[in-house]
């Protein structure tokens, strides 16, 4: 097992940036795995690697 990764995520709500943040992971996701955030369950739609960041798409399930 690796260590720890910082990932960016932008999250969307009825299409529409609602929240940006960092997300420190076990491991980088893979497109349609489930992620807890902030009690809520959200649904990776893209995982890409810009500026030295991985950033992960999120939509609601």
């Amino acid at each position: 097992m690796g260590a720890p990764v910082t990932c960016v995520y932008h999250a969307y709500e009825n299409g529409e940036l609602a929240v940006t943040g960092r997300l420190t992971l076990d491991e980088v996701p893979s497109e349609g795995e489930e992620l807890r955030l902030n009690g809520r369950v959200l649904v990776v739609r893209e995982v890409a690697f810009t500026g030295g960041s991985h950033v992960l798409t999120l939509e609601p399930r």
